[in-house]
């Protein structure tokens, strides 16, 4: 095969023709090949890890959040529509990674995205419950445990006092954190929150 290389600046304007053979070209496509695995592999993990991270300031501000709506003066009849916005534009919004259109409008138009927000999170941690009440594994009803008294329930627990219900360690609850975030960063936000390398 004949590869041509135009000149630049310095060269001159004779267009250069190198010959590769089977061989060499195979080699270079391969390396292409193997560079663009891996730029799509690390931002894949760069996204799974910005998901997981959101799905912990969600966890962690759920209370306030839900306290949000629940003292809204706004009540559900007298907010406006929710202007077409999904789950994933308002967290994509919140991020700033929603264009020059997303401005705040109004303390109106933010109850009704915390609000979305929050009816999703209920919904998808409904489903994370049922999944670890369905599950074998004690450890899965030990993690939604750990998720609703950190974050869910009226009154907040530390890590020290679930451990001591628990009979685990501290440690042991903050691996619980993070394995139930995992499963419910894919709950939350979808086919976008699944991690490819879970097993």
């Amino acid at each position: 095969m004949q590869v041509g290389i135009s000149g630049g600046i310095g060269v001159s304007k004779k267009e250069k023709t190198i010959k590769l053979d089977d061989a060499s070209m195979k080699t270079i496509v391969a390396a292409v090949m193997d560079e663009v695995r891996k730029k799509e592999t690390a931002d894949f993990k760069f996204r799974q890890k910005r998901l997981r991270a959101n799905t912990k300031r969600l966890l962690n501000n759920y209370r306030a959040l839900k306290d949000h709506c629940e003292m809204a003066i706004y009540n559900a009849d007298t907010l406006e529509e929710d202007g077409g916005y999904t789950f994933a534009e308002i967290i994509d919004m919140i991020n700033g990674s929603g264009g020059s259109s997303f401005r705040i409008e109004s303390i109106r138009q933010s109850t009704v995205r915390t609000r979305i927000i929050i009816d999703h999170i209920d919904t998808m941690i409904g489903l994370y419950k049922s999944y670890c009440d369905a599950s074998l594994k004690e450890e899965d009803a030990r993690r939604y445990r750990v998720i609703f008294h950190l974050f869910i329930s009226e009154t907040a627990r530390t890590h020290a006092e679930i451990a001591e219900d628990e009979y685990v360690t501290t440690s042991t609850i903050y691996r619980d954190v993070d394995a139930a975030a995992e499963h419910l960063t894919a709950l939350i936000f979808g086919i976008d929150g699944l991690n490819r390398t879970a097993k």
